[in-house]
């Protein structure tokens, strides 16, 4: 016998932003059981394949340009790229160009777990959008990069109100 399918008029909140912390925490916990299950746990870590599927499609990358390509906080990717980095998975060097910044390249340990990692994240898919036509995946897909396009310009005005309140007041 099936389950029924959920909706958003049987959950008991309906609001999305505890829904989408539901998801995260779920998606989280089975991710660390695959990798577990998989004997990845030791070398992968839920968090990091951002960055990772990053510098699989272009190797040798500088921080702000990963940051940017994912949306992501400075903050948030420096503490990913020290995650990472201690896991043996990246390299940095200075960047030549320009040398107030670095580089980022994967290390032979982490081009062995290539395979195995768009392996797991297409099996993961399949079970994220089980049941779901290839228009409902599309519509998904769409519908999380907008919520995280809101949330991110959200963040952005935040980071920039927190800014105007740091600043030092003229004096009169």
């Amino acid at each position: 016998m099936s389950r029924p399918e959920p909706t958003l008029e049987d959950d008991p909140d309906g609001q999305m932003s505890l829904l989408l912390g539901r998801a995260y925490f779920s998606y989280l916990g089975m991710l660390g059981r695959y990798l577990k299950l998989k004997g990845l746990d030791d070398k992968l870590k839920p968090g990091i394949g951002n960055i990772l599927f990053a510098l699989f499609r272009e190797d040798d990358q500088r921080p702000v340009d990963i940051a940017n390509e994912l949306g992501l906080a400075r903050s948030t990717l420096t503490k990913l790229i020290g995650q990472v980095k201690n896991l043996g998975l990246i390299d940095t060097r200075p960047d030549p160009d320009d040398g107030r910044s670095i580089r980022l390249s994967l290390t032979a340990d982490a081009r062995a777990l290539m395979p195995e990692c768009f392996e797991l994240a297409n099996h993961l898919e399949s079970i994220i959008c089980r049941g779901f036509s290839d228009e409902e995946r599309n519509q998904f897909g769409n519908l999380l990069l907008r919520a995280t396009a809101n949330i991110r310009e959200e963040q952005e005005h935040l980071e920039t109100a927190a800014n105007e309140k740091t600043k030092p007041k003229p004096k009169s």
